[in-house]
């Protein structure tokens, strides 16, 4: 296998993976507000999640930007919170607003922050940011649109099919969410609240 499919299978994986979870969790909480219908304005949401995520993950691989660790384990779950605040919200950004595409690319740096240990840990030793870091990211990309694809599926069974209406479906999601959130934060809070 070239080095190109090896980083592109490892982005892909670990996109998947249960260590995870928090990103697979932010593009549900991002996606729980639409309707079926509108699958184009959710896949360009989690593209742009995606373009942040490498835009961030470029950054620290090239020691543009550098943020304790301690503190971004701490801030992802606050993305998930706080977009599933907005989703549940009558002052959040809806669906059809371009506010969810600027908070997909704003969070999408902070997340693509809590990958950057990870990709250093990967290629530690080895000159080849760029050819680990473009396929890397086609992976991980790949990944979200492949949970995207999935959640689309269940979403049309569970709205047209078994007609959930939108208000709770959004509701349990971005309830979930924020459930699952809360506890990631409290479990992830910097020595600085301890």
């Amino acid at each position: 296998m070239s080095s190109f499919n090896s980083y592109l299978q490892l982005g892909f994986e670990h996109i998947l993976n249960i260590e995870a979870l928090d990103h697979v969790i932010f593009i549900i909480v991002l996606l729980a507000a639409h309707r079926p219908r509108q699958w184009l304005k959710m896949l360009i949401a989690v593209s742009l999640f995606g373009i942040g995520h490498s835009l961030s993950l470029t950054m620290a691989s090239f020691d543009m930007v550098s943020i304790d660790s301690e503190l971004i384990e701490f801030l992802i779950p606050l993305t998930i919170l706080f977009t599933a605040i907005l989703n549940l919200s009558k002052f959040g950004p809806n669906p059809e607003s371009k506010g969810k595409y600027w908070i997909s690319i704003l969070f999408g740096i902070i997340h693509g922050l809590g990958f950057s240990n990870y990709y250093e840990m990967l290629v530690m030793g080895e000159n080849k940011y760029w050819s680990a870091l473009l396929p890397f990211n086609l992976g991980i990309e790949l990944g979200q649109i492949l949970i995207f694809a999935i959640f689309l599926i269940v979403m049309f069974f569970g709205q047209v099919l078994m007609n959930i209406k939108n208000r709770d479906w959004n509701i349990f999601f971005s309830g979930l969410g924020f459930g699952l959130a809360l506890v990631m934060m409290i479990k992830n809070l910097p020595p600085i609240f301890g």
